[in-house]
């Protein structure tokens, strides 16, 4: 029983570890204030003029409660507060948990504007 547990978690933390790598490879498209598909390396959010944002590969972007698009060098989450934190590491997750925290693989870091570039 024990055996077959430790096969059981070795197949979904393999799983998961394609699914991880698949992100990072992945860029975003999203449509932009006039219509047209607009594309980044990394994941893409619209900020509150209607200006496409995106991450660099591996990376994601998140809208903040004030509309504007802060990106991480790996995937975001908002916190209880609204404050954006992402990845260290590209591709790496980031969830809220049920107490509000935000946990990130690799550790978090607050999300940027800097880390942002438009969308092409």
């Amino acid at each position: 029983m024990k055996r077959i547990r430790v096969i059981a978690f070795a197949l979904v933390g393999g799983v998961l570890a394609m699914a991880v790598a698949t992100q990072v490879s992945a860029g975003d498209c999203v449509k932009n204030r006039d219509g047209s598909v607009v594309c980044g390396q990394g994941q893409c959010a619209t900020d509150q003029y209607g200006k496409v944002l995106c991450a660099k590969m591996g990376g994601g972007a998140l809208r903040d409660q004030n509309g504007n698009v802060k990106c991480g060098v790996g995937l975001c989450a908002a916190d209880d507060t609204g404050e954006t934190k992402c990845s260290r590491k590209a591709g790496g997750g980031a969830t809220m948990d049920s107490n509000g925290k935000v946990t990130c693989l690799g550790g978090c870091q607050t999300g940027s504007q800097g880390l942002c570039a438009p969308a092409r």
